[in-house]
């Protein structure tokens, strides 16, 4: 894992582990018991700064990429892979079921192929609408825009008279030196 895809590790990851704690669980409890809105309004959040950064990422790459499949390959660099967001919806789902109410416990294999499955489906999920965005920026950014129409003429001022160049001006001659003087 590389420091580039911490951030979306960590987003991805909480949501991946709400959607695996769903799938697993129904609607019998909410995951984090008390903290449920709180865990809820962090991957909201931090999902949408996720999307924010990769959309301005995008849109200040789009004056050095050729097309859309360039600058997706350099956004997709940002995504975490599949390994990174299935360990860190591990972390989320431990942390989770950690301040949760005991409860009775799902099976270890029904945990870990509900967290496989929601971490491919939001893995492909994402780099499908980095596809799209990248696609987007690019033909926002090269789109021809219509011209303002004018709302008033500005009137040119006649040009200043032109001075002579500063090497071409005379310079006063100097007397000669003294020790050059006859007497």
């Amino acid at each position: 894992m590389t420091l580039r895809e911490i951030p979306g590790a960590l987003a991805l990851g909480l949501l991946a582990s709400l959607i695996a704690h769903t799938a697993l669980y129904g609607g019998d409890h909410a995951m984090g018991g008390a903290y449920h809105t709180v865990l809820l309004e962090l991957a909201a959040t931090g999902c949408a700064g996720f999307a924010v950064a990769l959309a301005a990422l995008a849109w200040t790459g789009s004056g050095k990429a050729a097309d859309g499949s360039v600058l997706a390959a350099r956004l997709t660099s940002r995504l975490p892979g599949f390994a990174s967001l299935a360990v860190s919806a591990g972390l989320w789902l431990a942390i989770g079921e950690r301040v949760e109410a005991s409860h009775a416990d799902a099976g270890l294999f029904a945990t870990v192929a509900a967290l496989i499955i929601a971490a491919v489906a939001l893995l492909t999920l994402t780099r499908w609408l980095v596809r799209r965005l990248a696609g987007a920026v690019i033909v926002i950014a090269r789109s021809p825009f219509a011209e303002r129409p004018l709302l008033w003429v500005r009137h040119l001022q006649p040009a200043p008279i032109a001075r002579r160049s500063p090497v071409l001006r005379r310079r006063f001659a100097r007397p000669p030196p003294i020790a050059n003087a006859r007497a």
